[in-house]
């Protein structure tokens, strides 16, 4: 009686067992699935946050670049200025805050010179995409001159056409052929140095026309205000 007792204690232990193992077993598959979902999450979670990290380094590229493109025009580079002999006694001080610029300028000058010039600066790759034209000291122009000189710059990003100062009979003229015709062409706009030197005598010397350094000081910044308009 004894012995089948015992043998009762022991079956019911081995049944009870063996339901805690197969139990414990069913629930691993089940625990693991959240860590699996917790890890993925993880990654998940990771490469969002590397590709939010990685938008701003965009943005400072393009500003970088942005940056670079306005500096462009600011230290000459791509700029071409021709003139006459006003515009020779400027360069050096034009030089100064754009040292990148090309500037051709001859005593004498007159714009009927100038297409031809144009043509070699071209082919000589000196022709910027941003050009200054000074010329009229040595004499009156037509329209019809200075429309065709445009015309060929018609492939140009920024032309600035300055007008003239100088105690001749043909100053009134050159002017108002210049303010007449460059409206007439989108890429052109006028620099007025007669207006903008008005009353100041002192940067003349005697022969009213070529300029003492502070007066080249200020036609240069004139250029310069000229070619960072829009």
């Amino acid at each position: 009686m004894k012995q089948r007792k015992a043998l009762m204690v022991w079956g019911l232990a081995l049944l009870i067992f063996a339901l805690g193992y197969l139990g414990f077993h069913s629930q691993a598959p089940a625990d693991s699935e959240p860590e699996k979902t917790s890890i993925q999450s993880f990654e998940s979670s990771k490469e969002i946050s590397i590709h939010t990290q990685t938008e701003p380094k965009n943005d400072i590229h393009s500003l970088k670049e942005t940056k670079h493109s306005e500096s462009a025009s600011i230290d000459g580079e791509g700029v071409t200025v021709i003139g006459d002999s006003v515009i020779v006694g400027v360069e050096p001080y034009l030089k100064e805050k754009l040292p990148k610029v090309t500037v051709d300028g001859k005593v004498g000058r007159q714009m009927s010179q100038a297409r031809k010039l144009i043509e070699e600066l071209s082919a000589q790759g000196k022709l910027g995409d941003r050009i200054i034209v000074e010329l009229g000291t040595n004499g009156p122009f037509s329209k019809d001159q200075l429309r065709s000189l445009l015309t060929s710059l018609a492939k140009a990003k920024q032309v600035l056409v300055v007008t003239t100062r100088v105690p001749k009979g043909w100053q009134d003229t050159v002017n108002s052929n210049i303010k007449d015709v460059v409206g007439d062409f989108e890429n052109a706009k006028v620099v007025d140095w007669y207006a903008a030197s008005e009353g100041k005598e002192d940067y003349f010397y005697k022969d009213g026309v070529h300029l003492k350094p502070d007066g080249s000081r200020f036609y240069a910044s004139l250029l310069i205000q000229g070619l960072q308009e829009k």
